[in-house]
């Protein structure tokens, strides 16, 4: 009777084996996955509030060279995306970049990153992330605020 108990520890050793070897990838996929997602939700989170912050300082004045490296800071350190963030400033309707500041005007900030990809589970749009972010420009001082 021994030897039968034994028989059967040893098919339940073996079972145990395969079921893992069955499971393992997949558990492992999925916290990928999970790691991926939450990296590309931060990076677009962080894109936006860089965008929107940028947007707010442009609508009362502040100078828009400062306000891009302060930008551009900010999506470099963490480092947010695998490429280097990109930043555009533009005035007015339609939007140019060359275009003074005007009271009542549009400023709108775009910013494109692009995030992490590890390459085992595929995210949106191939991890290119552009987030926009546009305010009516309320001052327009004689010198532009400082940094």
């Amino acid at each position: 009777m021994r030897a039968r108990v034994g028989e059967r520890q040893r098919d339940a050793r073996g079972a145990a084996v395969v079921e893992m070897a069955l499971v393992f990838p997949v558990v492992v996929l999925l916290v990928f996955a999970v790691v991926q997602y939450g990296y590309h939700y931060w990076a677009l989170s962080t894109a936006a509030a860089t965008a929107r912050e940028a947007a707010r300082q442009l609508v009362v004045g502040t100078d828009p060279t400062c306000v891009r490296e302060e930008a551009l800071a900010k999506l470099a350190f963490p480092h947010v995306g695998s490429g280097d963030p990109r930043i555009r400033i533009a005035y007015g309707l339609p939007a140019s970049e060359t275009a003074p500041a005007v009271r009542g005007e549009l400023v709108t900030v775009t910013v494109w990153v692009d995030s992490l990809d590890v390459g085992l589970v595929p995210v949106p749009d191939g991890g290119a992330i552009v987030e926009s972010a546009t305010n009516r420009v309320e001052n327009v001082p004689v010198d532009a605020l400082d940094c």
